[in-house]
């Protein structure tokens, strides 16, 4: 991961100085005495360099990767799991399953419902485990944040990512009352215009402007405007402002071609760490500011309909092939010291739900998560 946790502590320890910014989420032109709030907002945006970036690899790189992966035989592969042999695999598929709807597909009136739902989350009560948390919503960054060195960069990635999501959408049901679809991004039609997607808009997320002299841009409109973070970036819990800093070069490669390319190799180690570093990556970087700060992305609530659009690419490589399935293999830790990722390896969040096993959740059909995706 390409952050600096030193960067990130002393510039924290300069703004902290500096001003005296409640600890709280902003309602920009709406709670009253705020208006003399927005210039400190402002003081609130970080260097880029503050945050960082996702690394990644080259489309070329993909191809070259998916070439070599696919002139081997998967069953090769030392750290597969043995196939189809837990307690998951009799189950019947799921008899009345969510479908997560892409964000064009959904009504106006869940559209909003969602954004809706999220800010409730971010007024919700932290459950005081997670300090600096402000929020419900802080907590579920915070486990983000605090597992980071676990759940990137190893082959625990996607199925973690995919159980975090069920996190959100549970507390999103449970604490708010939110009954109308997940929505996901099908970022592939964007590919180099993220920001034409419709998702930001004074309605929904917000701008999705260009970096400011350097530094990310404040979100000052949409549902999120005037939004201040305690969690983050690294591991600095520097309080700074929602901020995007997009780059169109960057989100071009989240296209179709990388995506074949990914979904084109045989085994879920090569697989996912395609994915990782190709669509996923560049998705991240392209936003820019807080979504490309590895930790503490999730602190712009786009993360979760980006991660729709991962989720989903991993649910369509399965499918190419129902063995896939129950298909899990790699490393559970990232670096030289390997621990085996197989269907018994436990995903936490922390204690904001249960606990879970990689084999509950390889399968999104199967009664656990019971979901589908629209198209």
């Amino acid at each position: 991961m390409r952050f600096s946790i030193t960067s990130q502590v002393l510039y924290g320890a300069a703004v902290a100085s500096a001003l005296n910014i409640p600890n709280r989420r902003l309602l920009s032109g709406v709670n009253e005495g705020l208006d003399g709030l927005k210039e400190d907002l402002q003081k609130l945006a970080l260097p880029l360099d503050v945050f960082g970036q996702f690394d990644t690899m080259t489309l070329e790189e993909a191809q070259a990767g998916a070439a070599a992966d696919n002139g081997t035989n998967a069953n090769n592969d030392e750290l597969s799991s043995p196939a189809s042999t837990d307690e998951f695999t009799a189950q019947a598929a799921c008899a009345n399953p969510r479908i997560r709807v892409e964000w064009r597909n959904m009504r106006d009136a869940d559209k909003l419902s969602f954004v809706n739902a999220v800010k409730c989350l971010m007024e919700r009560p932290p459950s005081g485990n997670f300090s600096p948390s402000q929020s419900k919503y802080e907590d579920l960054v915070a486990v983000h944040q605090r597992m980071t060195d676990r759940i990137h960069m190893s082959g625990l990635f996607l199925p973690w990512h995919r159980y975090y999501t069920w996190v959100f959408s549970g507390l999103l049901r449970e604490e708010c009352g939110y009954t109308a679809p997940l929505p996901w991004w099908d970022e592939v039609r964007d590919a180099g215009n993220f920001a034409g997607s419709g998702l930001f808009t004074d309605e929904y997320f917000g701008d999705l402007p260009p970096a400011n002299g350097g530094q990310g841009t404040c979100i000052e409109n949409g549902a999120f405007g005037g939004t201040i973070l305690n969690i983050g970036p690294g591991a600095s819990n520097t309080p700074h402002c929602l901020a995007r800093a997009v780059d169109e070069r960057q989100t071009a490669n989240v296209n179709q071609a990388f995506v074949d390319s990914c979904n084109s190799r045989s085994t879920y180690s090569s697989m996912e760490s395609c994915s990782e570093m190709g669509p996923h990556a560049y998705g991240h970087n392209g936003i820019g500011a807080v979504m490309a700060a590895v930790s503490g992305s999730p602190g712009d609530p786009v993360f979760f309909l980006h991660h729709g659009f991962v989720d989903r690419m991993w649910r369509k490589w399965q499918i190419m092939d129902d063995s896939r399935l129950r298909d899990i293999s790699g490393c559970a830790t990232p670096g030289d010291n390997c621990e085996p990722l197989t269907r018994n390896t436990v995903l936490s969040s922390m204690g904001l739900r249960r606990e879970v096993t990689v084999g509950q959740i390889l399968d999104i059909y199967e009664p656990f998560l019971c979901y589908l995706y629209d198209y």
